[in-house]
């Protein structure tokens, strides 16, 4: 069954679908090794492991797609790819969705940012007027019907910070009147790029679009759990990429080398350390190969 239909009927299926962030190809086949069923390439992830830059909407689109491509192929799972604003007009949008596709991810999200796009929590998003972002979302579901049918879109609508919750609305809307799959409806509430909503609030806003009829992708608080959200009407959670973490652990891992001299800590604790990684690496397969198909192997 091709992953873009292993994508559609698992948010077909009753509960919370939650798909955990990664970055490459190691964290993504962590995601599917734990039992995750879908994971999330995220744009920020992205930026930070493969850039070494902030999420300030400097990446270009062959890059992200490269980086899909990659994924994509490191696992089983489906792969969900962050699209931003889809690296320009309409037809840029047409063209990045076309080659996530061919890349072999399952679906993408396209927010309403006007180029170019920002985090939300590093700055406040200016967005499109209303009627261009319902053209760049046309031109994604054109070039989605043409490529593969399953493939799933994603509307992120990122206007409530500046316009208020009613024009979030409108959009979210618009877009699932048009044809998109699922809305990711951005928690920054009005007047605040900083505070977050309360359960009470999330699910009154998620109501206004249609939960649970409709498929919301939830953004929220980060002491939210997935009860919470299941419990709000969301059909999706996926909370952010690991990098923070990684990058902690790495440090220290360095800092020993550095100040010791040693290799104290490199095998993860609870090894074993390099039988755990040929496992992620996908070894037994070319391992096989080998033996069958290399002369003077037995």
């Amino acid at each position: 069954m091709k992953k873009t239909t292993v994508l559609r009927n698992l948010l077909n299926e009753p509960g919370l679908l939650l798909v955990p962030g990664a970055y490459d190809c190691i964290t993504a086949r962590c995601a599917e090794l734990v039992g995750f069923k879908a994971v999330f390439q995220s744009g920020a992830g992205v930026r930070d492991s493969q850039l070494g830059m902030p999420d300030v909407g400097i990446a270009t689109a062959s890059e992200i797609v490269n980086c899909a491509k990659y994924m994509a192929n490191a696992v089983k799972i489906p792969l969900i790819v962050d699209a931003d604003d889809g690296y320009g007009g309409a037809l840029a949008a047409y063209r990045t969705t076309t080659d996530l596709i061919r890349a072999g991810a399952a679906g993408m999200f396209l927010d309403d940012q006007k180029h170019p796009t920002k985090c939300p929590f590093l700055a406040v998003q200016e967005v499109l007027p209303r009627e261009e972002f319902y053209g760049k979302i046309g031109a994604v579901l054109e070039a989605r019907d043409k490529e593969d049918k399953d493939f799933i879109i994603i509307a992120r609508i990122d206007a409530a910070a500046t316009l208020g919750d009613d024009e979030l609305v409108v959009r979210a809307k618009a877009c699932l009147k048009l044809g998109v799959d699922v809305v990711l409806p951005h928690a920054i509430p009005p007047t605040s790029k900083y505070k977050v909503r309360n359960k009470e609030s999330l699910q009154e806003l998620f109501k206004k679009i249609g939960a649970p009829e409709v498929k919301i992708w939830a953004m929220g608080p980060h002491d939210f759990s997935a009860k919470d959200y299941e419990e709000i009407g969301a059909k999706m959670w996926v909370p952010g990429p690991p990098n923070s973490a990684v990058a902690k652990y790495v440090i220290e891992l360095y800092k020993g080398l550095y100040t010791n001299g040693t290799l104290e800590g490199y095998p993860a604790p609870g090894g074993p350390y390099w039988q755990y990684l040929n496992t992620l690496r996908g070894i037994d397969l070319f391992t096989e190969l080998e033996k069958k198909y290399v002369l003077g192997r037995e």
